[in-house]
């Protein structure tokens, strides 16, 4: 009775999400095994509840039988009362799972011949778990969801919302090698300021020859294109206020520097505390609102 009440068939009562999971970290062989478990646990629940009636029923008539009726029926409710506290102990758990574990075969094939008991009984309907119990198997569901629900769009959104809890500032900056920079001492002429612009963006790095930042060029500050294409240099039309954050930095953590600084652009440093790339709004929001998909 302790070692049948012991297994506690919940435990491999999953959803199809952790069931995939779970099959893919076992052997060939067990997974064959975990495989009929998952496929007929409704009517392994059934014989585990067949044989704890027979025990119960067994020990009810050997203490009937020995003792005094009355005396008897004390017997079996103290049993029952003992047995189910031991069940709460971790040995007890561990000692009856490795049982299950060790007669899985003699258990599923007693299940299965016993098929047509099952089919007068009637097992009962495998619970439907519709609550995930984690964060991949909450997003495996939307994926399965149909598009009558929720469209592709909405899907990758949401994915993208749910994904970037384990982003870093790594994940979505731009590295240092992809970068258009220019130099302090860069005159902005004709030929630089063309370049700038063909790259479709607005704000840009500017760095000495080693590659250090010294401040950032926005080109919408320049309020004389044509003055700035004759005699200006990048240093008198650049900020030298830089805000930085490292590699690690988490979304919620560059978010809230965005809005502190009110910076568009944010430069980053890697483990090593060396200039590594950049980060701007639009980079953020792109992935907090899922309008890119990597």
């Amino acid at each position: 009775l302790l070692l049948i009440a012991g297994v506690k068939l919940d435990q491999f009562d999953l959803s199809e999400f952790a069931y995939r999971e779970q099959l893919a970290e076992l052997s060939p062989g067990a997974g064959r095994s975990y495989r009929r478990l998952h496929k007929l646990l409704p009517q392994v629940r059934l014989l585990q509840q067949l044989e704890l009636l027979i025990a119960g029923v067994v020990s009810v008539t050997l203490l009937t039988h020995l003792n005094q009726p009355v005396l008897g029926v004390l017997y079996n409710l103290v049993v029952f009362c003992v047995i189910k506290l031991l069940t709460k102990l971790q040995v007890i758990k561990k000692a009856s799972l490795w049982l299950f574990e060790l007669t899985l075969e003699i258990v599923l094939n007693t299940t299965e011949f016993l098929n047509p008991l099952w089919r007068i009984i009637g097992p009962p309907n495998r619970r439907e778990l519709v609550h995930p119990a984690s964060l991949a198997e909450f997003t495996d569901q939307l994926r399965r969801l149909p598009s009558t629900v929720l469209n592709p769009l909405r899907r990758q959104r949401l994915e993208s919302v749910l994904e970037s809890e384990n982003k870093t500032v790594k994940d979505i900056m731009t590295p240092k090698k992809r970068l258009v920079m220019v130099e302090p001492s860069a005159t902005l002429g004709p030929v630089v300021l063309s370049d700038l612009e063909k790259s479709g963006h607005g704000y840009f790095p500017v760095a000495t020859k080693k590659g250090e930042p010294v401040g950032i060029l926005k080109l919408s500050d320049i309020s004389d294109l044509q003055l700035a294409k004759q005699r200006t240099q990048v240093r008198e039309q650049m900020s030298s206020h830089l805000s930085w954050v490292e590699e690690s930095t988490s979304l919620y953590e560059l978010a809230t520097a965005i809005l502190q600084e009110k910076q568009y652009l944010i430069l980053v440093r890697d483990e090593n505390a060396e200039f590594s790339g950049i980060v701007t709004i639009a980079d953020l929001m792109k992935h907090l609102l899922g309008i890119v998909k990597e």
